[in-house]
């Protein structure tokens, strides 16, 4: 016995130091907590605080600083990947976003700038891989990174740059093949009437490359006026005048054959691609194909969701583009949902209270037989069976009043009861599901029970139970709908419902009947994202008071309530509902360069536009020094026709000769005109290179970052400018980020005190806003720079907003076009 008293001493000192040991830990890693806190090292803190938390759950405390702690860690580390995409390390800055998201996965900005870091950091590897392909010489690769990059990243200046750079640089090229050619220098082509192949022969000789005619293309007489323009641009036009597609065999030889459906079946080489869908249903995406391209073969492959198609490289290069703009994910949201019925309830039993308010006289025979029935039966308990039973009354139950000749008087005696009851209640319930459902989708949610209502059915003596199961409970059904500023408009259905009685009826007593009452919302709300919205009022009040007096005494004043029962019950439930969205995914928004693009034309879908090469201007090797140019050019005997021709060449229509200078002589910008005549030609005068011409810019000026809801402005300005007197042009701006506010005319055009006209109107469908500048006639123009407009924006969605210009055609008094270098940026909000 001894032996078991000292074990059981020995394990309750061995659980008191466990006990201790526990504590102390917890209190050591708190302190050491606190310590890390203070210094600024939150994410060591953070675990101290949850290893604390750990060794003594009973202490709230350490949990709470866990939870205050853990969003200071993410802060910080969102803060130093900020300070990486400052400097342009967007791959550091990426790692700092991620451990941001994994310290505190509860905020979506973290998940939102991962997406930008991503999209920054993939412009950064694109703008690496041009320099890389620059450096090799491997014009057409460049370009492709540098377009990549500046569509990810559109407010990078070097990116812009770079890809301006690259276009500059690029020569002249079809297909897959860059056309190597003897000269670039600017080609001027004026013939009237002339042969279609004595044109290409000219231009042939002009640039050293070699044109192989099909035997479909006719020799039909063209007229063409072009000065000053390169090789690609004078190949373009011809080719799209006169309906001929080019293809390189090599490099300095380019096949020409009719663009027909026949000869493009003979020459086009086709490409077969497959493309795998990720969100996007493969039946669909074909037919939204099949409905904006005309796609020559095309495979659905339902069980990979592919789709195959066999087409032309340019072809399938738009339905590429087509499927990267319409394969997004769905946006997504977690809906939170908690209902609440509150219940509250007091009652009150005071007063006097007889078990019966009338006393009843019988006779009895002096048998004990009474006289009449109309007395009332006494209710006995048996102790042995626990059930209630009801018996007659007898004369034992009785009090007797008075006996004459046998027979008795008896009369009955109520009981008297005193209540002094006050109950009071009160009860909640509470459902709170956590519905997580795509875009436009609907989505249900019960909770509760299904309550079983019995019919019985007769068929002679064959009686049949059958059985329906109702719900009762908390139903919500909702069907949100994400909008592109990320607000969930929601519709919403909520039902309350529960048991108030249950009987049964019928003389078998085998139906059950039950009465349920039921509380029903439905609306529709407009929520932000981690927006609540609460909707009470629904309450049902009930209240009752009952009072039973006895004749004459309760109306005693003072005395009466004493022999009054009072009893009185005032109810009241009220339901509420709260819900708040939050935001999984958003709508998907395609980059700049996928949501528009150019298609080509409406028989040849291209991601080339036609007669793309005078998009830009054309580069050419002008010598620093010029030289005389003097040329004898000997043609054959033909009528006496005065035409005129190249400087590099004249061509004689009739007898389809063309003849061309030696390629060491140097070619001019300006054309010579030259009268031919039957012997010779005159030589060509002396004709200086013209200087270059000066570019104005047009440029904004805007604030590199602004957050949500905030009003910004963006100061447009004109630099290097001669004459200024008309300045229209449309500004471009990206709604879903940004809204316009208002523009105003800035002090350039009036600097001199003259009056200008100013005129604006915005298009928030489309994010432009065009603009219209002049100053009155007889005025004259403005020289130099400074400020034309101010416009003013309100940041509604994190992103980058991108500001650019378009139609932007400046003239002169004189009515001159003036020549325009207009530049695009982009503001952050965050």
């Amino acid at each position: 016995m001894r032996y078991l008293n000292l074990c059981s001493h020995m394990l309750l000192l061995l659980a008191l130091i466990i006990l201790s040991g526990c504590a102390s830990t917890a209190s050591r890693t708190f302190k050491t907590a606190e310590k890390l806190e203070r210094e600024g090292k939150y994410e060591e803190a953070m675990y101290s605080y949850a290893e604390s938390f750990k060794s003594d759950p009973t202490v709230n405390e350490p949990r709470i600083r866990f939870l205050n702690t853990r969003q200071k860690a993410a802060d910080q580390r969102y803060d130093q990947g900020m300070a990486l995409v400052g400097k342009g390390n967007h791959a550091a800055a990426l790692q700092e976003f991620h451990v941001a998201q994994g310290i505190d996965p509860t905020q979506d900005r973290f998940k939102q700038q991962i997406e930008i870091s991503t999209r920054y950091k993939d412009a950064q590897q694109a703008f690496q891989e041009g320099q890389n392909f620059e450096k090799g010489n491997k014009l057409k690769d460049a370009h492709r990174q540098f377009i990549k990059a500046a569509e990810l990243f559109p407010k990078n200046s070097e990116y812009q740059a770079a890809l301006d750079r690259i276009i500059q640089l690029r020569k002249s090229k079809l297909d897959g093949y860059e056309l190597r050619m003897k000269s670039v220098k600017p080609i001027t082509l004026k013939f009237k009437d002339a042969k279609l192949k004595d044109v290409f022969n000219i231009l042939a000789q002009l640039s050293g490359i070699n044109f192989v005619f099909d035997e479909g293309i006719k020799d039909t007489p063209i007229s063409i006026l072009i000065e000053n323009a390169s090789f690609q641009q004078a190949l373009d036009l011809l080719t799209n005048m006169n309906k001929i597609s080019a293809k390189n065999l090599n490099e300095s030889t380019v096949l020409l054959f009719l663009n027909t459906p026949e000869k493009s079946k003979q020459y086009d080489d086709m490409v077969l691609r497959t493309f795998h869908l990720n969100y996007m249903d493969a039946k669909k995406a074909i037919n939204l194909i099949r409905t904006l391209v005309q796609v020559r073969k095309a495979y659905v492959n339902e069980d990979s969701n592919s789709i195959v198609v066999r087409d032309t490289e340019d072809v399938v290069a738009v339905v590429e583009k087509i499927l990267d703009a319409n394969d997004l994910p769905e946006a997504e949201v977690v809906l939170d949902v908690e209902v609440m019925e509150i219940s509250d309830k007091n009652a009150e039993n005071i007063g006097l209270l007889l078990s019966n308010y009338n006393v009843q006289l019988g006779g009895f025979t002096n048998s004990g037989k009474p006289l009449a029935s109309s007395l009332s039966a006494a209710t006995t308990t048996s102790t042995s069976s626990g059930t209630t039973t009801t018996t007659a009354a007898t004369v034992d139950n009785l009090a007797r009043v008075f006996s004459a000749k046998g027979f008795g008087g008896y009369v009955t005696v109520p009981t008297a009861t005193f209540n002094l009851a006050k109950s009071l209640a009160k009860g909640e319930v509470l459902s709170n599901p956590k519905i997580r459902v795509k875009n436009k989708e609907k989505s249900k949610f019960n909770v509760g029970t299904r309550v079983p209502i019995t019919t019985t059915t007769l068929n002679g003596t064959v009686s049949q139970v059958n059985v329906q199961y109702v719900d009762v409970g908390v139903k919500v059904n909702a069907e949100p709908t994400i909008q592109l500023n990320n607000e969930i408009s929601i519709k919403l259905n909520l039902e309350v419902s529960s048991i108030l009685t249950k009987e049964k009826v019928g003389g078998d007593g085998l139906t059950t009947v039950v009465t349920i009452g039921t509380r029903n919302i439905e609306t529709v709300l407009s929520l932000k994202d981690n927006e609540t919205s609460v909707i009470g009022g629904l309450i049902q009040r009930s209240e009752s008071t009952d009072k039973t007096k006895l004749y004459l005494l309760s109306d005693i004043p003072l005395i009466g309530p004493l022999f009054t029962n009072t009893n009185s019950s005032k109810d009241k439930t009220e339901l509420m509902l709260a819900i708040t969205p939050r935001l999984i995914r958003g709508i998907s928004v395609p980059l700049p360069g996928l949501a528009s693009f150019g298609s080509g034309k409406e028989d040849h879908p291209s991601l080339v536009r036609p007669l793309s090469s005078f998009d830009q201007e054309a580069v050419f090797e002008v010598d620093t020094q010029p030289k005389a140019v003097e040329k004898k050019v000997a043609v054959p005997q033909v009528p006496a026709k005065k035409i005129e021709a190249p400087v590099s060449g004249i061509v004689a229509p009739a007898a389809q000769t063309a003849l061309a200078a030696p390629p060491a002589q140097p070619v001019q910008k300006k054309p010579e005109t030259v009268a031919v005549k039957p012997a010779s030609v005159p030589s060509s005068p002396l004709i200086p290179v013209p200087a270059q011409v000066q570019r104005s810019l047009l440029q904004i000026a805007a604030p590199s970052s602004v957050a949500v809801g905030q009003q910004f402005s963006i100061d447009i300005k004109i630099s290097d400018v001669n004459d200024l007197a008309n300045a229209p042009f449309v500004l471009t701006y990206d709604p879903v980020f940004v809204d316009f506010v208002s523009i105003s005319e800035g002090a350039f055009l009036k600097k001199d005190g003259k009056a200008t006209t100013f005129s604006s109107k915005a298009d928030s469908a489309t994010g432009t806003v065009s603009v219209s500048f002049a100053r009155a006639a007889g005025n004259g123009g403005v020289s130099g720079g400074g400020s034309l407009a101010t416009a003013a924006f309100r940041a509604k969605n994190q992103g980058p907003a991108s500001f650019a210009f378009r139609n932007a055609a400046f003239t002169s008094s004189y009515g001159l076009s003036l020549n325009i270098l207009p530049f695009s940026t982009a503001v952050d909000i965050r």
